[in-house]
């Protein structure tokens, strides 16, 4: 086994200082794909709100009774 010394230990210690500040720097410009809505999903927000305020919708309540579905608790 390898002895390493005090100035390569400080050499491997600088190193990974140096990776953990360009990982930082990654992680603070890293785009989360969950969080941005393409224009579809913008597009499909505006028509589900027109239903709504149509009053096309029902809620899960009224789903699950017309289709015979009970849920225990």
């Amino acid at each position: 086994m390898e002895i390493i010394t005090k100035i390569q230990a400080e050499e491997i210690l600088k190193r990974l200082s140096n990776i953990e500040t360009r990982m930082n720097i990654i992680v603070e410009h890293v785009v989360d794909d969950d969080r941005v809505l393409s224009e579809d999903d913008l597009l499909a927000i505006e028509e589900a709100e027109k239903e709504y305020k149509e009053g096309r919708t029902m809620s899960h309540e009224q789903l699950k009774k017309e289709l015979g579905i009970k849920c225990s608790k």
